[in-house]
């Protein structure tokens, strides 16, 4: 996983803080920029997530050579992209956490694959917000209503939200609830294929 860069025009003036979480090739960090007292969140997406998964990718024989694999990082990388102008478009609407600006960079001279860089307004999530404040019986009502308020946008623009859970669901300075990650697929793919194995589960 290569190093998080203050990479131009997306981070020019910004501070970035330590990652808050790290996994699947994913890193959030806290992000400020100068003389200004918003908060953001920095998420960096890298694909693929490790150069050890790369390696193990050409073992297996999943590609002939390193110029194929990465072929495939980047559609993966513009299917990110896409996504995320799904989330962008969703953003204006209550129940999403708006995108302020995403960046593609290749990854370091030597590696193979891209990071996604992406700016968000800050929230924190609900399993950290609820750490630190127990849930009430009015922020449950609140909760239910503002996630249904955006699943419902989902559906009435044509997609489902697949991947629903307490990591995607940020609290923002005004104690609303919103969507705050990628997980977008069409309605009208699901009628010629099922939900993929990944979104599945109790």
């Amino acid at each position: 996983m290569s190093e998080i860069k203050l990479i131009s025009p997306i981070l020019d003036n910004f501070c970035i803080g330590d990652p808050i979480s790290d996994k699947n090739g994913v890193r959030s960090c806290p992000a400020m920029k100068e003389n200004e007292d918003d908060r953001y969140i920095l998420k960096v997406i890298s694909i693929p997530a490790t150069q050890e998964k790369l390696e193990a990718l050409l073992l297996a024989g999943a590609f002939p050579d390193v110029q194929s694999a990465n072929e495939y990082f980047h559609e993966l990388t513009q299917s990110v992209v896409a996504e995320l102008e799904i989330l962008n478009s969703f953003s204006e609407q209550d129940g999403f956490i708006p995108v302020r600006q995403w960046q593609v960079q290749p990854m370091d001279e030597g590696e193979t694959g891209y990071d996604v860089y992406v700016l968000t307004d800050y929230g924190r999530t609900l399993k950290r917000q609820f750490y630190k404040d127990p849930l009430t019986h009015l922020n449950a009502v609140n909760l239910g209503i503002d996630i249904c308020a955006a699943l419902t946008a989902c559906r009435n623009a044509g997609y489902m939200y697949v991947d629903l859970k307490p990591t995607n669901i940020l609290v923002n300075q005004d104690k609303r609830f919103k969507i705050g990650d990628l997980g977008f697929i069409k309605l009208d793919k699901l009628t010629y294929t099922s939900l993929p194995e990944r979104y599945r589960s109790a």
